[in-house]
């Protein structure tokens, strides 16, 4: 049975109540009972431990109780949907749950390096209300391709011009926000089965809010399958009906900028099923509407071609010939 873990100085100096966390830690999951012990392990491993831990059960069919009920530390909590209402309304409810100053989310297949919440804590320090955040850089793992870090590249001055180029900065497991601008900025849309990142960051910003953003690799992300057609569809078609007027009270640049990005979410989903010609079509769609994307951006688009063509190859050769 573990003790209670006594505060370093660093964290005595913190200027909260011992009593309370600053740091609640929201992981949502579903049916990942053989994956949360790695995120897990993360978090107790860090080098800042001023926090709890709310993991979020999205009525899990799997062994996760099992699972938890391994982990003997009082900072971790459960709660448990009694049916599978997708991962927005998981993480709502663990923010509504949080008792820290900071929410921290960590997707249940992800994991954090030891330092992610001291260096996020401190880059919070003194900051002013406008700023809501923290998100840093992470190393993507994704089968086929090779590893690659990858960071968020807005500087503070143009944050809602950023946004509109999508959500990059893997907020599931690198998001560290104070819990008080939930109540401004509103709740993850629970309709929303896909994006409901983005859609959230687009209304952040909208108010006002910014993010920090630092290069520094703290995570590690796990991309798995990609998110269905229908459901993205759908959520992008709520995401242009909400947040198109705020796009055009920038500019038209920013409309173009904007309209682009919905049509590369669109081929993300499309290529994710190998309906390559789909795919194909909204990407040259994007690329019409916002041509300027950046080296990145098309170097990317040369490597999905190359490992789309490779699939396809292997596949024929696999396929039983005639007699």
């Amino acid at each position: 049975m573990s003790t209670a873990r006594t505060a370093s100085p660093a964290e005595q100096c913190d200027g909260f109540e011992a009593s309370k966390p600053l740091v609640s830690v929201v992981i949502p999951v579903f049916n990942r009972a053989q994956l949360i012990s790695r995120a897990l392990q993360s978090v107790l491993a860090q080098s800042y431990g001023h926090f709890e831990i709310i993991v979020v059960d999205d009525a899990s069919t799997d062994d996760l109780a099992e699972v938890l009920a391994k982990f003997a530390d009082p900072r971790l909590h459960s709660i448990v949907h009694p049916q599978n209402r997708g991962a927005a309304a998981a993480r709502n409810t663990g923010i509504a749950a949080a008792q820290g100053e900071f929410v921290a989310f960590l997707d249940s297949d992800d994991s954090w390096y030891a330092d992610k919440l001291a260096f996020q804590v401190a880059a919070m320090r003194d900051q002013p209300p406008e700023v809501a955040g923290h998100v840093c850089a992470y190393d993507c793992i994704k089968t086929g391709y090779s590893p690659r870090a990858i960071a968020p590249n807005w500087i503070n001055q143009d944050f809602q011009r950023a946004m509109l180029f999508g959500c990059t900065c893997g907020p599931g497991t690198t998001l560290f926000c104070r819990r008080a601008v939930f109540a401004d900025v509103g709740p993850l849309d629970e309709t929303l089965r896909r994006l409901e990142d983005w859609d959230w960051l687009l209304r952040l910003a909208a108010k006002g809010y910014r993010l920090l953003a630092s290069p520094r690799v703290l995570a590690r992300v796990e991309v798995g399958g990609s998110a269905g057609r229908r459901d993205v569809e759908a959520a992008l078609q709520q995401i242009r009906a909400r947040h198109h007027a705020v796009s055009a009270q920038q500019g038209p640049a920013a409309v173009r900028i904007f309209e682009a990005s919905l049509h590369l979410e669109k081929a993300a989903a499309a290529f994710g099923e190998k309906a390559y010609l789909h795919a194909f079509l909204n990407v040259m769609r994007g690329v019409a509407c916002y041509p300027m994307q950046g080296g990145a951006f098309y170097w990317r688009l040369v490597q999905h071609t190359a490992v789309s063509l490779c699939s396809q190859r292997r596949r024929r050769t696999a396929a039983p010939t005639g007699h």
